[in-house]
């Protein structure tokens, strides 16, 4: 019988479902399962505190990047994407409506239409080409000062995706089965980091849980010294496995993004954030 995610990762087993199945998965008793599995591995963290990544874990650390969060390195680059943003005000407007506060919750979606995700840094830069303006690059630069600007302006909203069509929930399966699946030269998954040995240290950093991964995007690095994408972590990650990978904005990503998302459904968005 087939285990669902949390009960298999609890277990330290790694469970990849068939593409048939992908009608029969319930997203829901996914995420929360997903949520419990949280709770009971750490009953001291509620679930809210997740969009805050690693901090949660050390009372000093948290207390440092508090510190850093008053007066945060990313505020540039938020003025710098409203700046940009406003640039091509009457572009974007035709694609986002005129109120900047609402842009962000939207994402990530599935186009029933297309049959794919669309994320926000996706929509930004269809919005520009099909205005005929040169889209951006997709990891880190305008289309992060943007997205930062548009997470920025959105904080507090919770994330609410879908999920309401078969093909929807084929694209959560797809995402569900890249996060659960071993790869690269160190054999090592999403879910075996962020999961498994949440809250552990991978050299000198501590492992993130993977609840809230997607709240708190666009990030500045301190390693990175300045802001990048959701897609541009995935592509490090990959990198850091020794695993080839994937172009950002790549269906696989998009489809992983997609998964990440709704199982932090009901989490606050508080992006742009400061990360080590």
């Amino acid at each position: 019988m087939k285990k669902t995610l949390l009960i298999a990762l609890s277990l330290g087993a790694s469970v990849i479902a068939t593409s048939t199945m992908a009608t029969t998965i319930d997203p829901e008793k996914d995420r929360q399962q997903f949520v419990d599995y949280f709770k009971a591995k750490n009953p001291s963290i509620a679930p809210d505190e997740y969009i805050n990544g690693a901090y949660i874990y050390s009372a000093d650390k948290m207390a440092q990047w508090e510190a850093a969060e008053e007066f945060p390195p990313y505020l540039d680059a938020i003025d710098e994407g409203e700046a940009l943003y406003n640039k091509d005000l009457a572009v974007y407007e035709q694609c986002f409506g005129s109120d900047v506060s609402k842009i962000r919750v939207k994402y990530p979606y599935f186009d029933e239409t297309a049959k794919q995700v669309v994320t926000l840094e996706g929509a930004i830069n269809k919005c520009r080409t099909d205005a005929g303006l040169k889209p951006y690059d997709w990891k880190k630069g305008p289309i992060a000062q943007i997205s930062a600007y548009l997470a920025y302006n959105a904080r507090g909203q919770k994330i609410n995706v879908k999920i309401e069509s078969d093909a929807a929930r084929a694209a959560y399966q797809a995402g569900r089965d890249f996060f659960i699946k071993p790869r690269g030269q160190f054999n090592l998954s999403c879910a075996k980091c962020h999961v498994d040995n949440s809250g552990r240290n991978a050299r000198s950093n501590t492992l993130s849980a993977a609840l809230g991964h997607t709240t708190h995007f666009p990030v500045f690095r301190a390693k990175w010294q300045n802001l990048g994408t959701l897609h541009r972590r995935y592509v490090g990650c990959q990198k850091n496995i020794r695993a080839k990978p994937f172009e950002a904005q790549s269906e696989p990503y998009r489809n992983l993004e997609f998964f990440q998302a709704y199982t932090s459904n009901g989490l606050e968005i508080n992006g742009p954030g400061y990360r080590e």
